[in-house]
């Protein structure tokens, strides 16, 4: 390799070098805003009944409001971060599909785009099926912690803020008779 090639070379590997360096952060200060953001929609689980016997399904309820001036998008709008609601898996519980209500449609103005969101309070239910496996991992009298998130994408009338993400965690009583 003569002396020009090893310069190029050198060259590349150090600007490659400054692009990752860019990229990285860059990113960071993007973390750090979408860490930042306030939230603009709140929720408030439940659910319908203790696990009393096996096989049941109770429902998970996520009751969520959006804030004033906010709407998030609903299922079905397939350019935007729909809302969506994940539970984690415990054993001997198995989620259903969530059930969402319809969206109200709306105009937003900037994009001249038709959209269904939600701006005011709505439900969303999850069935959760208890199996047997479930009766054999927990005693009676017990509580079950459930885990999930709620993902969404609100906006105002006039932008839309970055995705984001609420944890929450319920309990719900074990009420299994006695073998």
């Amino acid at each position: 390799m003569n002396f020009l090639n090893l310069v190029n070379v050198l060259n590349l590997s150090n600007f490659v070098n400054v692009l990752v360096a860019a990229a990285t952060l860059a990113a960071a200060p993007e973390q750090a805003f979408r860490r930042n953001q306030p939230p603009r929609m709140a929720v408030d689980v439940r659910v319908s009944a203790p696990i009393s016997k096996v096989p049941q399904t109770i429902d998970v309820t996520i009751a969520a409001t959006p804030m004033a001036g906010i709407h998030v998008y609903s299922p079905g709008n397939a350019e935007y971060n729909a809302v969506t609601v994940t539970l984690m898996p415990v054993e001997g519980l198995t989620a259903g599909t969530p059930v969402f209500p319809a969206g109200e449609t709306y105009f937003f103005a900037p994009l001249k785009q038709v959209v269904t969101v939600y701006s005011k309070p709505f439900d969303v239910k999850v069935p959760v099926r208890v199996g047997a496996a479930f009766a054999k991992a927990r005693p009676a009298g017990d509580t079950v912690e459930l885990k999930g998130s709620v993902d969404y994408q609100a906006c105002d009338d006039k932008i839309c803020f970055p995705p984001q993400s609420l944890p929450f965690t319920v309990q719900i009583p074990v009420k299994l008779a006695k073998r």
